[in-house]
C-alpha cells in the first residue's frame, strides 16, 4: 500500500512539474466560466492524514490515535477521488474517501495500590472507513476574483472498527493475570449535508485559494458529520494542482455507544478538466 500511495503522489507531482515546465503565453484564469456548456472535471487526491477514533461501549471508552507516518505505514488499502459536472449555474459533485488501517495502538502502565506490582493495559485497532459524498450545487456568486457554489446533498458513512485489548498484572515480577478481549463496531449511516465551496483568485495570476466546508446530520440524536478544506492552487490549461489542509469528522452512535472519528492533514490533488 505504501508503494501504491507513493506512486499516486509521484503521478500528481509529475503532472505539476510537467505543467510548470510548459510556459504559457497567457495566464490561465482559475475562475470557472459559467455558461450553458458542460464543465466536467475529475481529481485524484493524495491525502496524508492523522486520525483519531474513539469507540464507546457502555461505560467504557477507548481512543486509538495514528500520526500521518503511522497511517501511511499501516494503510492496507485506499482510494480518494472526486468529480464535478456543471451546466450553467447548476451542477453536481461526488467525492470518495476510503481507507483501511491496522495496528493503531496505545498502552499505559500503573502501579498496584500497595506498590508491589504493575498493571499494564494495551489496545490496538483496525479500522475501515468509507465516506461517499454526493451533492447538487448552485453558483451563488461569481466575480472576476471569487467563485462560490452552495451545495446540498448526502454523505454515506461506513465505519468498522475492531479493538483488541490486553490487561496484564505483574506482582513481584510474576504475571498473576493476563486478560484479552476483542470488540468490534460496524456502523453505517446516510447524513444530509449543506455547505459551500469555491475559489478566490490571487491578484490577476493563475494562483488561487480553494475552500470547502460542509456539515450535516443523520437520523440519530448524535449522528453528525463535517468536512473542511482550504489551501492554495495553480491553474493550467488542462486543469489545476492544489495543496490543501483537509479535515473530515463524524460521530456514529449505536445502541451501546458509538464511534467518534476525525482525520486531518495535507492533501495534494491534480484536477483534469474535460
Amino acid at each position: 500500500m505504501k508503494i501504491q500511495l507513493s506512486k499516486a503522489l509521484f503521478s500528481i507531482l509529475a503532472l505539476a512539474g510537467l505543467a510548470s515546465a510548459q510556459a504559457q503565453s497567457v495566464t490561465v484564469n482559475p475562475i470557472p466560466v459559467v455558461n450553458d456548456d458542460w464543465r466536467v472535471s475529475a481529481s485524484i487526491n493524495g491525502w496524508g492524514s492523522a486520525s483519531s477514533a474513539t469507540l464507546t461501549e457502555g461505560r467504557r471508552s477507548v481512543t486509538s490515535t495514528n500520526s500521518i507516518s503511522q497511517n501511511l505505514s499501516d494503510a492496507t488499502a485506499g482510494a480518494l477521488f472526486s468529480a464535478e459536472a456543471h451546466k450553467g449555474d447548476w451542477g453536481m459533485m461526488a467525492d470518495l474517501v476510503y481507507w483501511s488501517l491496522k495496528d493503531g495502538s496505545s498502552s499505559r502502565t500503573a502501579y498496584t495500590p500497595n506498590g508491589d506490582g504493575t498493571i499494564s493495559v494495551g489496545d490496538n485497532a483496525a479500522t475501515t472507513q468509507t465516506a461517499l459524498t454526493g451533492a447538487a450545487t448552485y453558483t451563488a456568486y461569481k466575480s472576476a476574483s471569487l467563485y462560490l457554489d452552495g451545495l446540498l446533498g448526502l454523505r454515506y458513512i461506513s465505519s468498522t472498527t475492531v479493538i483488541n485489548s490486553q490487561a496484564i498484572v505483574n506482582i513481584d515480577g510474576t504475571t498473576t493475570a493476563d486478560r484479552n478481549r476483542s470488540r468490534s463496531s460496524d456502523l453505517h449511516t446516510t447524513d444530509a449535508i449543506v455547505g459551500f465551496k469555491g475559489r478566490y483568485r490571487i491578484a490577476d495570476t493563475s494562483w488561487f485559494i480553494p475552500f470547502y466546508a460542509d456539515g450535516g446530520k443523520g437520523p440519530g440524536s448524535n449522528d453528525t458529520t463535517w468536512q473542511l478544506q482550504a489551501g492554495v492552487g495553480d491553474a493550467f490549461s488542462w486543469g489545476d494542482v492544489t495543496l490543501t489542509y483537509r479535515a473530515l469528522g463524524f460521530v456514529l452512535p449505536d445502541n451501546h455507544g458509538g464511534t467518534n472519528y476525525t482525520s486531518s492533514g495535507p492533501q495534494l490533488a491534480a484536477t483534469i478538466n474535460f
